[in-house]
This record gives structure tokens, sequence and C-alpha cells, in this order.
């Protein structure tokens, strides 16, 4: 399961990524905008799910605890900036905004992989 969860977040993962910076950088290349950015929130969640997975199943089995609580947070915060991010932008503070969702994106994918890593290593001494 843990394999899984790791193989999700990275195809998912990269998938957002790829799709986000052409949403960002060329958004016309893409012939439906509003298809497209429900294809990304979709894999984006799918990150941000598996990421909560793995911190929960984490903390349940105590390894890592200060990784998996940031786990948690970061999964909820990723969300929260990508739900958000449209609403901010009619601000016009979109480059900025768009960075930090960036930047949670990237991050969420490495923590996953870092508690993935760790319960693996959990799994394999017990």
């Amino acid at each position: 399961m843990i394999k899984l969860l790791q193989w999700l977040v990275r195809i998912a993962g990269l998938g957002a990524l790829v799709l986000g910076a052409i949403l960002w950088i060329a958004p016309g290349v893409i012939g439906s905008f509003s298809a497209a950015l429900q294809v990304h929130m979709t894999l984006g969640g799918i990150v941000t799910l598996a990421l909560a997975i793995l911190a929960v199943w984490a903390l349940i089995d105590r390894i890592r605890i200060p990784a998996a609580l940031a786990g948690l947070v970061w999964a909820a915060a990723t969300v929260f900036v990508g739900t958000l991010q449209d609403w901010w932008v009619a601000g016009g503070s979109h480059p900025g905004i768009a960075l930090i969702h960036l930047v949670l994106g990237i991050g969420a994918i490495g923590l996953a992989e870092m508690l993935a890593a760790a319960l693996t290593r959990a799994k394999l001494i017990r």
C-alpha cells in the first residue's frame, strides 16, 4: 500500500506540475482551459490525499511524528491555496500566489516521498 501511494504521488504530482506549468505559462496551448484546470485540480487532490494518508499512517505507527504533522498541515495548505487561487488572482497578485502554490505542490510531493520512505524502513525493521 505504501508503494502504491508513493507511485500515485509521483505520477499525479508530475502530471499536476506539468499541467500547472502549461496553464500558468501558456494557457492558450490547451484547448479547454476549464477542463485542463479540472484535471490539474484532480491530480493535485490525489497528491494531497495520498500525503494525508501517509501522514496519518505515520502518526498511527509513531514514525516521524513532526514530519507527519507537517504533512497534514502542508496538504491542507496546498488545497487551501490552490482552491482560493482564482479568488486571490482577482486582486492582482497572481505570480506570487502561483509561486506559493507551486512551492506547496513540490513540498507535498517531497513530504509524501519522505513519509513513504520512513514507513517502508520501519516496516522492514519490524
